[in-house]
């Protein structure tokens, strides 16, 4: 089984989506530290102007995992970023289709971050017609895992190890980030084959020029729909 992890994005851009759909299994890892200068809370759409930050407002503590991070109470966020799409894609003959099916979701009833990023995920999954299987880390308790596995917790690569010995996966494919600490003849010794995601980004239609790559995967599918978004996704062999 080959299985690729990263930690649940907002609305994450089109190279998390080609990896997703080139595994037998996508590791959610929302157990993984917050970072306010990472992508768990915040992505980026295309305006007029240039791109323009979507921003998420949450309450977390120094070291909590995404897992625990709580959304503001006293921030309108849904409604602004829904007002910005709106906004900045009032061309696209896919707006009124994808802004109600995505209202909702922005919109739900939520205390924590995940509970609104992981839903989005399976539905921008859904309309990208990727069926692989999502498995949250947090719901299979895969940091728990890796304790009992490894008590003194030694490394990155020892946790991915835990991770995929647990779930019998034998085939690894890792972010091309990953290169910088991940040991691969550790992996090796545990029987696991560690591929690099490489993703040259496909160019396509937008509605303001000059094309701007890694946005949202939102950017594309306001500007191509669903089926277009399919066509581009696929392109890349």
């Amino acid at each position: 089984m080959r299985v690729a992890g990263i930690q649940p994005g907002y609305l994450p851009w089109l190279g998390y989506f080609d990896q997703m759909r080139r595994v037998d299994a996508f590791i959610v890892a929302d157990e993984m530290q917050f970072t306010t200068t990472g992508w768990a809370h915040r992505n980026r759409v295309r305006g007029p102007h240039g791109p323009h930050w979507l921003t998420v407002p949450v309450h977390y503590s120094l070291g909590e995992a995404i897992c625990q991070v709580r959304l503001s109470p006293y921030v309108p966020w849904a409604e602004r970023h829904l007002e910005l799409l709106e906004h900045f894609y009032r061309r696209s003959p896919y707006r009124r289709e994808l802004l109600d099916e995505l209202a909702p979701l922005l919109r739900a009833p939520a205390t924590r971050l995940v509970e609104v990023t992981i839903p989005l995920l399976r539905r921008l999954c859904d309309w990208l017609g990727i069926r692989t299987p999502l498995l949250v880390s947090s719901e299979l308790g895969l940091e728990r895992v890796y304790a009992e596995t490894f008590p003194d917790k030694p490394s990155p690569t020892h946790r991915i190890v835990a991770f995929l010995r647990h779930l019998g996966a034998t085939r690894l494919l890792q972010g091309e980030t990953a290169r910088s600490y991940l040991d691969v003849e550790l992996c090796r010794r545990y029987g696991i084959e560690v591929e690099f995601h490489h993703y040259p980004h496909p160019e396509y239609p937008q509605l303001f020029r000059p094309f701007v790559s890694h946005l949202s995967v939102v950017d594309l599918l306001l500007c191509c729909g669903p089926e277009g978004a399919r066509q581009v996704l696929s392109s890349v062999p």
